[in-house]
């Protein structure tokens, strides 16, 4: 590889830092190396790593960890090194599949994926050792047992974080970085945490900047990334946004190839096509990615010439090679970061309609230049970008990764199978009645007609003229504009510090078609999730907004805009909602129609509820594992079954219930105890007829136990106002009446125990009466709760 001066002088200045702070007695100490995309940070990565193993007065016993934070990008990085680096290579290079080896050796570099380390789920952590035991290989290695195969020689291991302005999360932290200890911290990024000058000077941290201007200068990356211009937008005035942005950049790639050609260079010019990370609200619709698909092919491109890259469509072999054939990629977030594909030149970005973020780094994809040759740099020196996003959202850009899932946490049963506890013990349930949505279709379809229809004077037999006069009667309009700003005449340039040369301004622009179609399905949505009436609310929002937008469409079809086309119709009506706001006509509307149509659905909901009491109840066991949410935290108990114990973090009674778990942990005559969940057919559940609400409902009490001498227990754990209601009394009823019925069976080693639970003058009281009561003044028919776990 070509030797170019700041990457030299970058890896001089990593080494020199290095071996000072290699002498400092403290551990996990930051050396952090920023550079621009497109520098070459992986090539001063590796060639430091080259480097440091071959110096004559630095002789350690150091293997390396490099992780990064996708499974391409791990065996990206091991394969750039022995392209760059053949006959120098410091050791072995190896990916997760060489754990079966053992221990690190001496100078090698192992390449991981951090996800598979330390993903949300646990099926996903792979290559991680699990927590139960009877889950261990029968043969192979985990992560752990090659960092401590790797101490046990005493071997010091180096970590290099790639992007580590995104991996050095607290997750990270605990589950590798704690477990490696490494000496040093090598972080590798565009845009790195800041360090204090004080950690600097006094040897707690390192620091290397390479300065944009020297890899310009070097002709390794672009001068700037310039967008659509107000002349590109006036040259295509008329045309459907979608369709111009990729009319622009189809004739600007026409251009780059001409300007190309007259070098004679093998270089194939790639526009990346990034479309919204939801492509389509309603699966009916039709989705962008064939919107845009269907318009390059009709405009002449041939399918072949056109590459996609989504979660299940991988990536095309030899699509960054400069002379690929391929001339469009299609893709969403898959290329956003970290990707190099020096050839593409041209960024096409649709805004998503839901999510008004613009993802920053995405440009970083077009930044490099294909080739060092100083004849046809000038050809790349300029990057282009056509979006329909505006200046305002550019300018609050965001550049950490989108769609970050919440983490889901898995406690599994100490007996690793499932539990059976008694085949008498059996979970009631009933198929959900109340789906929290519009019920019948058909109902609130002729209900919403109506409503619309009163409101306007309309009836089938008006001519369209009559039909107009009685909109606009209503001060409805009926030739709306639609229009988003999107910018013009602006250029970017150092990307990677969010720091723009943002010159552009605005201009209106009609929303696309396809954008006005989503819009429409999204505002549907919208509309019912923001109410909050009673006699409006609709909880189940993904079963019910397909039938509002159906019933607007038929009236929209019928009674108010026979002769327009849908296009036109979602116009007017989007057009009203956002324009107007509160005050919009057909908001308004549709609440009336809520209200309207309430006394219908429950009724449908009160024949569903009677139908689903009638279902049988299955027997009860205890799962071999369960999924909690991050909005749960694991605490340290002994004879919980389920380990960990998952408890929530921030609820109303969580002092009471934890203390209630710390109290029965504690309790030698317990041999494992469980708390139960609050709903679904996973947990135990009876069912009781709540009086307040007059209707039958579920209980699931809060904790079962079962005793070295097999009684198994059921309480619900209550606390202050709580243990007086209504509700509290049905359920203890209902509990009792199932306590005894199932001790009237007489088995041998099978008794049942059970009850309300109350804390008191710092221990705990339980109601275990037929008929249940509570008063705080007084705790008769209540009884000590650790008489009954005297043995």
């Amino acid at each position: 590889m070509e030797r170019i001066d700041f990457q030299e002088k970058a890896v001089a200045k990593l080494l020199e830092q290095f071996k000072v702070l290699w002498k400092e007695p403290q551990r996990q100490i930051p050396i952090t190396l920023k550079a621009p995309t497109g520098s070459g940070k992986t090539y001063m990565t590796e060639k430091f790593i080259c480097e440091l193993t071959q110096q004559p007065n630095w002789d350690q016993d150091v293997a390396f960890v490099w992780v990064t934070f996708s499974e391409d990008l791990a065996m990206q990085s091991r394969d750039k090194f022995m392209d760059y680096f053949p006959t120098s290579l410091p050791g072995n290079l190896l990916t997760v599949e060489d754990f079966q080896k053992g221990g690190l050796k001496k100078h090698d570099v192992m390449f991981m994926n951090w996800q598979k380390l330390v993903a949300d789920k646990a099926e996903n952590r792979t290559r991680r050792r699990p927590t139960d035991e009877r889950k261990l290989k029968e043969s192979g290695y985990y992560f752990e047992d090659v960092i401590e195969l790797t101490k046990a020689e005493d071997r010091e291991i180096i970590l290099i974080v790639d992007e580590s302005h995104k991996n050095l999360t607290d997750a990270a932290q605990r589950d590798v970085i704690d477990p490696i200890d490494p000496k040093i911290i090598l972080k590798v990024s565009a845009t790195p945490n800041d360090v204090s000058m004080s950690d600097i000077e006094n040897l707690r941290a390192g620091w290397v900047e390479v300065k944009r201007k020297d890899v310009i200068n070097a002709g390794l990356i672009k001068k700037e990334i310039i967008c659509q211009t107000d002349e590109d937008i006036k040259a295509h005035e008329g045309e459907d946004t979608d369709d111009m942005l990729l009319a622009l950049a189809m004739e600007r790639r026409q251009k780059i190839v001409h300007d190309i050609s007259e070098f004679g260079i093998d270089v194939n010019p790639l526009v990346i096509i990034q479309l919204p990370n939801n492509t389509s609200v309603d699966p009916h619709d039709k989705t962008k990615e064939e919107i845009v698909t269907d318009y390059l092919i009709s405009h002449g491109v041939d399918p072949s010439r056109i590459a996609k890259w989504f979660d299940n469509a991988k990536k095309p072999e030899g699509l960054e090679n400069n002379n690929s054939p391929y001339d469009y990629l299609l893709f969403k977030m898959a290329a956003g970061t970290g990707w190099d594909c020096p050839r593409a030149q041209i960024l096409v970005m649709y805004r998503d309609i839901q999510s008004d973020v613009f993802q920053t780094q995405t440009i970083g994809r077009i930044v490099r230049i294909p080739i060092l040759n100083e004849q046809v740099t000038e050809v790349f020196r300029t990057g282009y970008i056509y979006t329909n996003y505006s200046r305002k959202i550019i300018l609050e850009g965001k550049y950490d990764e989108p769609g970050m899932k919440p983490n889901i946490y898995v406690a599994v049963n100490k007996t690793g199978k499932e539990l059976l506890l008694d085949n008498l013990l059996k979970s009631e349930f009933m198929s959900r009645a109340d789906y929290g949505d519009l019920g019948k279709s058909w109902d609130f379809q002729q209900c919403l007609i109506k409503t619309f229809n009163d409101f306007f004077g309309l009836s089938k037999d008006d001519l369209a003229e009559t039909i107009k006069e009685k909109l606009c009667k209503k001060h409805l309009v009926l030739e709306p504009k639609l229009t988003q700003d999107m910018f013009v005449n602006a250029h970017f340039e150092d990307l990677d510090q969010i720091n723009f040369d943002f010159n552009g301004q605005d201009v209106q622009r009609d929303w696309s078609r396809h954008d006005v179609e989503k819009l429409f399905t999204y505002m549907c949505m919208d509309l019912l999730r923001k109410q909050s009436d009673d006699d409006a609310k609709i909880t189940n929002i993904a079963r019910s907004y397909g039938t509002l937008k159906s019933a607007l469409r038929i009236w929209f079809k019928e009674f108010a805009f026979r002769e327009e086309d849908d296009d036109t119709r979602y116009r007017i009506f989007l057009a009203d909602v956002i324009n107007k706001g509160a005050d919009s006509i057909f908001l308004q509307l549709i609440i009336k129609t809520l209200k309207a149509h309430y006394p219908q659905r429950e009724e449908y909901v009160r024949k569903r509820r009677e139908e689903a009491e009638k279902q049988a109840a299955t027997v009860f066991k205890i799962l071999e594992t369960y999924s909690y949410t991050e909005e749960y935290e694991a605490v340290e108990m002994k004879k919980c079954l389920l380990k960990p114990f998952y408890i929530g973090k921030d609820y109303k009674g969580k002092k009471n219930e934890l203390a209630f778990a710390q109290y029965l942990d504690k309790q030698d005559c317990i041999k494992w105890w469980i708390k139960n969940g609050d709903s679904g057919k996973d947990w135990f559940s009876i069912r009781y007829f709540n009086e307040e609400d007059n209707k039958i409902e579920l209980f699931y009490p809060d904790w079962i136990y079962k005793k070295e001498d097999g009684t198994i227990g059921i309480w619900d754990t209550k606390e202050g106002q709580t243990a007086k209601e209504v509700e509290t009394k049905n359920k203890a009823e209902e509990l009792q009446r199932h306590i005894k019925t199932l001790n009237g069976y007489n088995r041998k080693g099978i008794r049942y125990e059970g009850g309300i639970v109350i804390p008191g003058s710092g221990t705990w009281y339980y109601n275990s009466n037929d008929h249940y009561s509570f008063s705080e003044s007084n705790k008769d028919g209540w009884e000590i709760m650790t008489n009954i776990f005297r043995v």
